[in-house]
């Protein structure tokens, strides 16, 4: 009698576990989660940093930046329209920047702005500055990839590709502009600006196949569009 209590025992622990697998499944139905970096992948914001009087540079004064998108940014159309497309399929998104939060909410309000959606900080929108280790500064977006559950990250630079990769989730490569890659290569591929040493070996002959190719240095997806930028827009930059 104890071996048979012990079987059925087993058995309805076994349909229990059968139980809870299905109601997790049917929980979890094919919604992805997506994030997005914001400068140069959402905002063109590259005016607010050629912009920043002397005394808010060495170190950058982010609380400042903060609050001057809505005089300098704008949004990337084509990433917008991405957005709108996976909102539209039910899939949530998210923003990950590694702007520090000092005005954050500022931030917060120009985007729900632009896309036409709340916009919120701790809630769809978050500030993951990077952080030194020795001489080097670290991504440290992967952490609140990880915390998310994100399914793909979208970002032009190559700390955001590091970050999706470190959360292990897939990385796609959003093209920067090249009015912002002749402003500051670095952190794009290197730095195809210089293509000359062992830190930026690419060349921006090198960037062209890359794009050809839809594939970059990491291995990441390139999302192929490329935005005309504001000089479509204002006929001149």
């Amino acid at each position: 009698m104890r071996f048979g209590k012990r079987l059925y025992i087993i058995f309805f622990a076994l349909m229990a576990a059968v139980i809870i697998w299905i109601a997790t499944d049917q929980s979890d139905p094919g919604q992805l989660k997506i994030g997005f970096d914001i400068d140069d992948t959402v905002l063109f914001s590259r005016d607010i940093f050629t912009n920043l009087p002397a005394d808010k540079q060495n170190p950058i004064d982010f609380g400042w930046v903060n609050v001057r998108d809505r005089q300098y940014s704008l949004l990337i159309e084509p990433a917008a329209e991405l957005i709108h497309f996976y909102r539209s399929h039910g899939h949530e998104v998210y923003f990950i920047t590694a702007r520090p939060g000092i005005n954050g909410d500022s931030v917060a309000v120009f985007l729900s702005e632009q896309l036409g959606y709340p916009v919120t900080k701790g809630h769809n929108l978050f500030f993951e500055p990077k952080e030194y280790v020795g001489e080097y500064r670290y991504t440290t977006k992967h952490r609140r990839i990880k915390t998310l559950g994100l399914d793909i990250f979208y970002g032009d630079s190559d700390t955001d590709i590091v970050a999706a990769l470190k959360a292990g989730v897939h990385p796609v490569r959003v093209v920067r502009h090249q009015s912002s890659i002749d402003q500051y290569g670095k952190n794009y591929f290197g730095n195809t600006n210089d293509g000359t040493d062992v830190k930026a070996p690419f060349s921006k002959t090198d960037l062209e196949q890359f794009y050809r190719g839809s594939v970059g240095v990491f291995g990441e997806a390139i999302y192929p569009i490329i935005w005309d930028g504001p000089a479509s827009k204002n006929g001149a930059e």
